[in-house]
């Protein structure tokens, strides 16, 4: 699977913040980090949503093989 740039940088923002939420988290207490871990589960959820509507979008546009395979057939016997 190929990822968009859009994906990548999503994705690298994400286990940036999570990164950065454990370094935190080990330092400070849970309350005042956890906007840390905020971000990175919000950068993680945006990245799915993102990868999702892409696939969905690729999805609509080519064909599977097997509905190829069937549209021949439906032509086939017309």
């Amino acid at each position: 699977m190929k990822l968009k740039l859009s994906e990548i940088l999503l994705l690298s923002a994400a286990a940036g913040f999570l990164i950065l939420w454990v370094a935190e988290y080990q330092r400070t207490t849970f309350a005042d980090s956890y906007w840390l871990l905020m971000l990175g589960v919000g950068f993680l959820f945006a990245f799915q949503y993102i990868k999702n509507k892409r696939l969905e979008r690729e999805k609509a546009v080519s064909p599977t093989i097997k509905q190829m395979v069937a549209d021949r057939k439906k032509n086939r016997k017309r």
